[in-house]
């Protein structure tokens, strides 16, 4: 009997040891790790910087390889009295962040009109959208990565940005023959 009254407390004492250690090596990677997020928002001046992603090659565990690019998704909300630009964009595991208008060539700067009371959508890969061009380093989903947000009226906002997967994308689109594509 003297046993079974043991039992519990040293369960719990030892639950509660258990849960005073993290039980993680740290590794810089793992510092960027954001497990289950997949869009970070911001706030500078009057803007709302909304769904702010880098999308993701693939699945889970999917990787951007380095020297390839990633597309850098966002939507800016400007709630003030007066228009605003985004002029710049930076992060440094890119060797340069580029505007997009789909495949077509980058355009030669950043100038993104966020007009009063309205938004600038730059959501969609195959649309207008910013590009994390040259990655400096292979980046997998899950992840975050710093990226600094110039506007030309409020100021720069820096936000720790995840990497998320595609979800509304086939896993076989990619492999499928070109003219079974087209059907």
């Amino acid at each position: 009997m003297n046993r079974t009254r043991l039992v519990g407390p040293l369960l719990v004492l030892l639950l509660a040891l258990a849960g005073c250690g993290t039980g993680q090596v740290g590794t810089p990677d793992l510092d960027r790790a954001r497990i289950g997020l997949d869009s970070v928002d911001g706030r500078v001046g009057p803007l709302r910087l909304l769904s702010v992603a880098i999308a993701s090659p693939g699945t889970r565990g999917s990787l951007h390889i380095a020297g390839n690019s990633a597309a850098l998704l966002l939507t800016v909300a400007n709630d003030g009295e007066a228009d605003d630009e985004l002029t710049g964009v930076t992060a440094g595991v890119a060797e340069e962040v580029v505007l997009r208008n789909g495949d077509d060539e980058p355009a030669p700067r950043i100038e993104v009109d966020v007009p009063s009371g309205g938004v600038a959508v730059l959501r969609e890969v195959t649309g207008l959208h910013l590009e994390l061009s040259g990655l400096r380093e292979t980046l997998r989903s899950g992840f975050s990565v710093p990226v600094v947000f110039e506007f030309r009226d409020a100021g720069s906002v820096t936000l720790e940005v995840p990497i998320h997967t595609y979800t509304d994308v086939r896993p076989d689109r990619f492999t499928e023959p070109a003219a079974a594509a087209t059907r």
